[in-house]
């Protein structure tokens, strides 16, 4: 086999196309493909697929996958038909797609890369600008986008995150049952859904939503309550647990100011018991027996989280009724404070449970996204920032291989 045919077979070209040309630079370390097309042939016309004859061609050049070390470039002379019902007209090529300098094969291989790394290292690695990768990446992500079905969804999830410092938020809008984003709007205020509803119109009846789960945040209720109207409120256990880590950490923070043995363990009283390392066990037992409010807090909190056991919500919401009344009688402000807001939002917590609702997964989607934030040292703009969100957790069908 010669190697213009062992180029042409790896490639996958097929008649008319041919490999017509090879030339190795072991100097520049490049190589260079010359593509041509048999003579009198016709080509397809791209919005009719009537076969046309030539019009007239146009000299492209293309970046493909490295040939070992060596970077590789497809050149072809591309025809433009002449289309009796659409009238002149650059064909497609079974490469590459139209209005960019790639090839498929390397732009899937920027797609699968992006997924693992920062871009900037991308760009380096394969040597092209920073730029050109976001641009490759929108263009998947955005047709990604419009190619999903989300028609099914019944339940959402709403959740913000920090994007820059100074209260700089972002609120994402996740598919419940697939575990990934859906949708991304600046800020944080009610408007945030009227914007989401008016986005998923056409693709989704609003009316058919019947759950959102979120946090206690006022303004993500009011604005649930005004534009998904039928939809029924829950809070998770991962945002009730979340808000009680809270309450916790304050109570240490307090408390630390007078008992130097509490500083620096916050992290300790995040973790279930079974979770401690040797040491620390030894300490949480040494704070113990201190008496502190801060331990006594912690057992609230394992008390609390006992109630996601119960699987008859008659018992769970008895069980609620005295972790309450407990918790308000702690003489423990902190703790006496998140009492009585989880008592005030007892139906959502209990109607979550009742239906298997839970933030978790969409929580470790938020972290591979923070993730991704700092490894990319701060996005340039907000295309890019979402393009990355949407890499990340939107679970999008995006190429990895042609």
């Amino acid at each position: 086999m010669e190697d213009k045919d062992l180029i042409q077979l790896a490639l996958g070209i097929i008649p008319p196309w041919f490999v017509k040309e090879l030339n190795l630079d072991t100097s520049k370390k490049r190589m260079d493909i010359y593509l041509d097309f048999i003579k009198g042939s016709k080509f397809l016309c791209p919005v009719c697929n009537d076969l046309c004859p030539i019009h007239d061609t146009k000299e492209r050049v293309w970046r493909h996958l490295d040939f070992f070390h060596y970077e590789t470039y497809l050149h072809a002379k591309v025809p433009r038909i002449k289309c009796n019902g659409h009238g002149v007209k650059l064909i497609d090529l079974p490469w590459t797609r139209q209005n960019t300098g790639f090839t498929l094969f390397f732009e899937a291989l920027i797609v699968a890369m992006c997924k693992e790394m920062p871009v900037a290292s991308v760009a380096d690695i394969v040597h092209i600008h920073e730029d050109s990768v976001w641009r490759i990446l929108s263009h998947y992500v955005d047709k990604a986008k419009e190619e999903r079905d989300i028609s099914y969804i019944k339940t959402i999830g709403v959740d913000e995150i920090a994007v820059k410092k100074g209260h700089n938020y972002v609120t994402l809008f996740y598919d419940m049952e697939e575990a990934r984003v859906i949708h991304i709007e600046n800020g944080k205020g009610k408007d945030v859904f009227q914007k989401f509803r008016t986005e998923i119109a056409g693709k989704v009846d609003h009316e058919q939503i019947q759950y959102i789960s979120m946090d206690m945040y006022p303004a993500f209720k009011s604005g649930a309550r005004e534009y998904f109207p039928k939809a029924t409120i829950v809070f998770d256990k991962f945002h009730v647990i979340k808000m009680m880590n809270d309450s916790v950490d304050r109570v240490r923070r307090t408390e630390s100011k007078e008992n130097y043995v509490l500083k620096n363990t916050r992290f300790m009283w995040l973790k279930n018991p079974d979770r401690l390392s040797e040491k620390e066990n030894v300490l949480m037992e040494a704070i113990k027996n201190l008496d502190t409010k801060t331990a006594k807090a912690y057992q609230f909190r394992l008390a609390l989280q006992r109630l996601w056991t119960i699987k008859e919500t008659s018992i769970a919401r008895e069980y609620l009724d005295k972790w309450h009344y407990w918790g308000t009688h702690s003489n423990i402000p902190e703790i006496s404070s998140v009492s009585k807001a989880i008592k005030k939002h007892a139906q959502g917590i209990l109607e979550a449970m009742k239906n298997g609702l839970n933030n978790g997964a969409v929580e470790g989607l938020n972290n591979k996204i923070k993730t991704a934030f700092k490894r990319s040292y701060g996005l340039k703009t907000e295309k890019y920032r979402n393009t990355m969100i949407y890499l990340m957790a939107g679970k999008l069908t995006l190429p990895t291989r042609c």
